[in-house]
């Protein structure tokens, strides 16, 4: 039986949305900025201003979807394509930290809003429980089909999930065979955390698990704060945070050493959050002081070249 947020009773899979496109890098940042030039109405009643809103974006129909899916996705507007302040404190046109998506930690943020958020069912099966760092599709889409059918999912596609799997591997990989970086290459920004590469078998990929070099510690400390928002305790374990689903282990693949290292960098700063050890090799984080999402934020950019 499936544990976790996929395995509740109530639980709705998605897999589409995206029209089979991974976001490119100017689709957020031209979304944020249409609608705080008044175009909201275009964008929620979008199947009756379709013409108008596919020439105001200079892209195809099933781009404009798209765009629309990846604004509601990243988290930068809600559903009802109203902007959030996570959307506005980094793409508005009027002061924001990273309006042309040129800093590691954005695309780290966007990661952790897609990831660890459970309606995204590939993202989520991926990150947090299958069980191999190899990504095989055709494995891959044997296995959530399985899973689908056990836990009685409705409306479940094979092909609906075989493109969304080639939609997932497009939005973290790169499009040429060595891996190169080039600008031909890069189909969606998230390519540049480097979170999976090709293997040498057609068809399958490899999530990179360990130290994340461009990950800050007040990235993972945004993202810490996130997941606890979603807990019910002041104080999680250790083993909770690496393995737990949704959890700053599981999203961003990190080994214990490095999540070790994370935690006592915010020990040291000693604000927000102490990592204990105890007897018998316990060890615990306390959450002793409550702060705000856009604090965290702030706290992310500060500096950033």
């Amino acid at each position: 039986m499936l544990r976790g947020p996929l395995g509740q009773n109530k639980y709705k899979p998605k897999f589409s949305g995206h029209d089979t496109f991974p976001f490119r890098y100017a689709w957020l940042t031209k979304f944020i900025h249409y609608v705080e030039n008044g175009n909201i109405k275009k964008i929620k009643e979008f199947e009756q201003n379709k013409l108008t809103t596919i020439a105001d974006f200079g892209v195809g129909l099933n781009m404009v979807k798209s765009i629309r899916h990846w604004s509601i996705a990243t988290k930068i507007c809600d559903k009802d394509f109203k902007i959030t302040n996570f959307g506005k404190m980094i793409f508005s046109k009027e002061k924001s930290f990273d309006p042309y998506l040129e800093k590691s930690e954005t695309l780290w943020l966007l990661h952790w809003m897609l990831a660890s958020d459970p309606t995204l069912t590939t993202w989520y099966y991926i990150f947090n429980y299958h069980p191999s760092i190899i990504i095989n599709k055709d494995k891959l889409l044997g296995e959530i089909v399985s899973i689908g059918k056990f836990s009685k999912w409705k409306g479940m596609s094979s092909n609906t999930i075989k493109r969304d799997i080639d939609c997932f591997v497009r939005t973290y990989s790169f499009s040429n065979k060595k891996g190169e970086v080039t600008e031909d290459s890069i189909e969606c920004p998230l390519a540049e955390l480097g979170l999976i590469t090709s293997t040498y078998t057609k068809g399958e990929f490899e999530i990179q698990r360990g130290p994340k070099l461009t990950l800050s510690d007040k990235i993972f400390e945004f993202a810490l704060n996130d997941y606890w928002s979603k807990q019910t305790n002041q104080i999680i374990t250790f083993e909770k945070l690496m393995y737990d689903y949704g959890s700053p282990g599981k999203v961003f693949q990190l080994d214990e050493k490095s999540m070790e290292e994370y935690l006592e960098k915010l020990e040291t700063d000693g604000k927000n959050f102490v990592f204990n050890r105890g007897a018998g090799g316990l060890r615990q984080i306390n959450k002793i002081k409550e702060v705000s999402e856009n604090q965290l934020l702030k706290n992310c950019y500060k500096k950033v070249a």
